[in-house]
């Protein structure tokens, strides 16, 4: 029933998100960015693991640029499809590190792989389809995240970067799904209860 209801939910809100024109997304991008750069655990993190924008998600790539530019260290995921799991490896050029990886997804090159301790890093930006208010976050299914998350720090915040159009009601919640701490949009950024009630 909860798959089910992923699924429904999933192929709404991206329907929504791939209706948005390029130069709208971008418009909103910089908004959000501007918003996640007021986060105060965000602007103090010294390492982030940045997602790498696909399709019609929120644009990371200036954010990551921005990042380096002040001297964060900017991970990015590499991932293993056999095992669905993932490394952060540290970014250092962000135009030449990169090639199309799983799903066609730009990762480090093989040559440009550094990998970053999970328990190293402050902030996790996470990538979503759908998110709610008490920090319920619907993924794209492969479980990456979930895993990965497991050997980060307590300490780690999650931080989710989404489009207004992104916040629903409720997310269906499993009990291994991961919940963040704060989600930015372009309009606001939403505190997320450290806990949040499973309706299933």
């Amino acid at each position: 029933m909860i798959h089910k209801r992923k699924k429904e939910l999933r192929k709404k809100v991206q329907e929504l998100r791939d209706a948005l024109p390029p130069e709208r997304r971008k418009e909103l991008s910089e908004r959000i960015a501007e918003n996640l750069w007021s986060v105060p655990e965000f602007a103090s993190a010294r390492t982030v693991l940045f997602f790498i924008s696909f399709r019609s998600e929120v644009d990371t790539l200036p954010m990551i640029r921005r990042a380096l530019e002040e001297g964060k260290r900017a991970c990015v995921p590499c991932t293993n499809a056999d095992d669905k799991s993932m490394v952060a490896s540290q970014l250092l050029d962000l135009e030449n590190d990169l090639r199309p990886g799983n799903y066609d997804i730009l990762e480090p090159r093989h040559e440009c792989l550094r990998p970053v301790p999970p328990e190293e890093i402050d902030v996790v930006l996470m990538p979503g389809v759908a998110f709610d208010l008490s920090g319920g976050r619907l993924g794209y299914g492969g479980g990456y995240y979930d895993r990965f998350l497991e050997k980060c720090s307590p300490r780690c915040r999650l931080i989710a970067v989404a489009f207004e159009l992104q916040v629903v009601e409720h997310v269906p919640c499993a009990d291994h799904d991961r919940h963040v701490h704060k989600i930015v949009t372009e309009n606001r950024v939403i505190d997320c209860p450290s806990v949040c009630s499973l309706h299933q």
